[in-house]
């Protein structure tokens, strides 16, 4: 009897899953939550947590907790790789979320192809994402060609003609779709390149107060915006009254720093303060129940819609969690509403959507459709 009582605590110790709680499941993510794209991971952060949160709240997933684990990679493509690696071999996550911008994403996608893992909601347009060899991401976003040609015909609908294109080289095929979008329009545009230092990124401006043009087209990557935050103020006069950017992990920064001026911009997630779609209105709901209004933002609702998905194709996968079955799920989602929000996946689409909406900010700085 005693041997008996013996092997009965030891199965109990190497299988406690067996005996109690089921193990969670491990969804990874890599962000720069140290150094200037800290402001943009953290509203990432927040929004992927209001999900995760709610979801435990409701007892899970098909009886298992989720577990949102964050890596910190402090904006270095190699240390985004190692943790990568270290969340799939060392945590099983079962698939990556939410990287940030075009280097990041390029990496990311490259690294999780390795591991034989997926990678959900990059949060960048870049088309190499959507090539042939990427059948391990899922993309809820159109490209940066669609979205910069809907932004730029907008400009021209306003009757801008003359722009000055100002980038820093952080995101260069972003870059190259907006320059091109420009010359299809008919809007002539002067391009200044920058870099995230002082003296470079004021030479730039005061270049586009010599320009005169009507209306700034920004692509800055974080460390130029955490640039333009800690110079002062001046550098604004040299900005024209009209400024547009699309969309990027960076956009709630930069109608903070510019708030005299009209901001036009491209956004692929409803406008989280004016919408009232079901999506938006839960998103606010669960960010104020759980995390708190650092996660109300554009970067915070990308985030939990992409983990909104992500956890209803573990929920219809059951007990696998492996990448081909989790892969076949969300294609077999099809036309899928997310609280209004319209989504549409299939086997040779594994982009969610092509949507792109435009909005403004007014120099009262509130938002408008």
């Amino acid at each position: 009897m005693a041997t008996l009582r013996r092997m009965v605590w030891v199965l109990m110790l190497a299988a406690p899953a067996a005996f109690g709680a089921p193990p969670p499941i491990v969804i990874g993510q890599s962000l720069p939550l140290t150094g200037p794209a800290f402001p943009i991971a953290n509203r990432v952060q927040a929004g992927a947590k209001a999900l995760v949160d709610r979801l435990n709240a409701a007892g899970g997933i098909n009886g298992r907790r989720l577990e949102l684990r964050t890596l910190d990679d402090g904006g270095d493509a190699r240390r985004l790789a190692i943790n990568l690696g270290t969340l799939v071999r060392e945590h099983s996550a079962v698939a990556i979320v939410n990287c940030l911008g075009e280097r990041a994403c390029a990496q990311a996608a490259a690294t999780t192809r390795e591991l034989g893992t997926l990678l959900i909601g990059p949060l960048s347009g870049a088309v190499a994402l959507r090539a042939p060899a990427m059948r391990h991401v899922f993309t809820f976003r159109p490209d940066d060609r669609h979205e910069a040609d809907a932004l730029v015909q907008q400009l021209r609908a306003t009757g801008i003609s003359h722009a000055v294109l100002l980038i820093d080289g952080d995101e260069p095929a972003r870059e190259l779709a907006l320059g091109e979008a420009l010359k299809a329009a008919g809007i002539t545009s002067i391009r200044l390149q920058t870099r995230p230092e002082r003296q470079s990124a004021l030479a730039a401006l005061h270049e586009i107060a010599k320009a005169a043009p009507q209306a700034l087209v920004l692509n800055l990557g974080p460390e130029s915006l955490d640039l333009l935050a800690r110079v002062g103020t001046a550098w604004q006069n040299d900005v024209p009254a009209t400024v547009a950017a699309m969309s990027s992990p960076g956009l709630t920064q930069l109608t903070r720093l510019l708030r005299d001026r009209v901001i036009g911009f491209s956004s692929v997630v409803p406008t989280p303060e004016l919408s009232q779609l079901p999506l938006a209105r839960e998103f606010e709901r669960d960010a104020d129940t759980y995390v708190g209004p650092e996660a109300f933002s554009f970067e915070g609702l990308a985030a939990y819609l992409h983990l909104r998905v992500l956890a209803e194709a573990l929920r219809r996968a059951g007990s696998r969690t492996d990448a081909a079955h989790l892969a076949e799920t969300i294609e077999s989602l099809g036309s899928f509403d997310l609280g209004g929000w319209p989504l549409r996946f299939g086997a040779g689409r594994h982009q969610g959507s092509d949507r792109v909406e435009i909005g403004l900010r007014g120099r009262d700085g509130k938002l408008r459709r």
